[in-house]
């Protein structure tokens, strides 16, 4: 057990004062409802209310809130919007997905095989945000 006396209190450098300072992160309707603040962002749609950002059958399959579906949204936003590999089903399913998802939700399809494919998806999706370890 050690016990500490002034003397080791007073060894210790000190940080160098600095007065306080104001920050802005911008209005409050900006910063709680998102960029373009025309919508909540939980509600599906991206800053600036880019509907073409959505992810529908992800809503339908796990929800609207779930983090998989904003996963998904986002990753699939970036595939498209970088040009990366499977981009072209990303512009399909941006023409067909919000009808495909309304066939979905009505059971018109089958949910499970949706459910496979984006639970694949969502694989992809994670190897693409973790950081690589050495």
């Amino acid at each position: 057990m050690r016990i500490v006396t002034e003397n080791d209190m007073s060894e210790k450098p000190k940080k160098p004062y600095t007065p306080p300072s104001v920050v802005s992160y911008g209005h409050v309707k900006d910063v709680v409802q998102g960029g373009g603040g025309k919508k909540s962002d939980a509600a599906g749609t991206p800053p600036g209310g880019n509907s073409k950002a959505t992810c529908w059958i992800a809503e339908v399959l796990y929800g609207v809130d779930d983090p998989r579906t904003l996963l998904l949204r986002a990753w699939t936003n970036r595939v498209y919007e970088q040009r990366e590999t499977g981009w072209p089903l990303v512009a399909l399913y941006r023409q067909f997905g919000e009808r495909t998802a309304h066939l979905i939700a009505r059971g018109y399809l089958p949910r499970w095989i949706f459910r496979v494919v984006f639970d694949a998806m969502l694989g992809h999706a994670l190897d693409a945000v973790r950081p690589v370890r050495a």
